[in-house]
């Protein structure tokens, strides 16, 4: 059994809670983890943390967001963890982000304009006083210009199993993309049979973004109407699951870049509830996902659940085994090796 700490710039990269509500890859990875013997603490990053604070661990996770944005109000805690670690072994970035570019965007920002790291919009943020300290601020930005410039430690991102790694290297700043390792841990997540038992159905469809392009593009071909999976942002994983059961089935948009790894997918076919995404991509894996939304709209009810199970199976076909994955993970944070604090130690 090992160590690991799993923590990032955002909420859904750092909060246990957080993934309770609504699980995210980072959430994901805490619980294959777990699972699999090994002690896990999922907790925000911290601007005073020092090597002392995490000697204990065998491994570091930390995510990666666009520094800029609103979610990332962990980010100097974050980048503090980067800087002490970065010629750490135990260190692994993560990118779970739909929009890889706007990494590399927002750390051009800020190595443009150092002042955008800390300005007073921010102040909200955890450890702003300490970050906007001259000392402290003069390290982070350090730290941004390595990950603008620097060849980064090994990353971690979500795959599909339609998705190559290069689609997302290619958006990330370039010193990312020779380290950067996409993993699919669904094989955790599906559900052993198919469901059982009728539910009342209502005539709808629901999107995981209903103001997405892609989502107005397919709607003007579709009778019934489109509604939110969310109607709020405030509503759990537990609600999505009710508003997708009772739906004919579940548009999952494409972003600017293509598509990207989200639980709604296993989600919906959990609850055998056809999934219609971009076509163009999910089609590689089998027939079932080439059906579009249009067609899936005129099935029989016991139609489309034969189509979601059919869809889970080719989905599930098409990505390692439980094992294989376990494995994979152990290995990519190097808890098979003697790359952990021991080997750190004696450097």
């Amino acid at each position: 059994m090992k160590k690991i700490l799993i923590t990032g710039m955002s909420a859904s990269q750092a909060s246990l809670n957080a993934n309770r509500r609504s699980l995210s890859f980072a959430g994901v990875i805490h619980d294959v983890l777990v699972e699999s013997g090994h002690e896990v603490v999922m907790c925000d990053p911290r601007v005073s943390w020092s090597l002392e604070d995490v000697e204990e661990y065998s491994a570091v996770i930390v995510g990666v967001s666009p520094i800029t944005s609103l979610s990332a109000n962990k980010a100097y805690g974050a980048l503090n963890l980067i800087d002490l670690l970065w010629e750490d072994p135990r260190l692994r970035l993560l990118v779970d982000a739909p929009h890889p570019a706007q990494i590399s965007a927002s750390l051009r920002s800020v190595h443009t304009n150092p002042a955008n790291l800390t300005k007073p919009f921010y102040t909200y943020r955890q450890g702003y006083q300490l970050a906007a300290s001259e000392s402290v601020s003069r390290r982070l930005l350090g730290t941004v210009d390595r990950l603008l410039n620097d060849t980064w430690p090994g990353t971690i991102y979500p795959s599909l199993p339609w998705r190559d790694s290069f689609l997302v290297s290619d958006e990330l700043p370039a010193g990312a993309r020779s380290g950067i390792i996409g993993i699919n841990l669904d094989s955790f997540l599906v559900a052993e049979s198919a469901p059982k038992g009728d539910v009342e159905k209502i005539a709808k469809w629901v999107a995981d973004n209903r103001t997405s392009a892609w989502t107005k593009k397919v709607e003007k071909t579709l009778a019934l109407p489109v509604s939110p999976m969310k109607h709020t942002k405030g509503e759990d994983d537990r609600q999505v699951s009710s508003q997708i059961l009772r739906s004919v089935g579940s548009l999952i948009s494409p972003h600017r870049d293509g598509t990207w790894w989200t639980y709604r997918y296993i989600q919906s076919l959990n609850l055998g509830v056809p999934v219609a995404t971009d076509w163009k991509e999910s089609q590689h894996i089998g027939n079932s996902w080439s059906v579009l939304a249009a067609t899936i709209e005129h099935l029989s009810d016991g139609a489309r659940r034969d189509l979601a199970w059919d869809q889970l199976q080719d989905y599930m076909s098409a990505i390692p085994r439980r094992e294989n994955v376990r494995k994979t993970l152990e290995d990519l944070l190097g808890l098979h090796s003697k790359i952990g604090k021991e080997a750190y130690a004696v450097r």
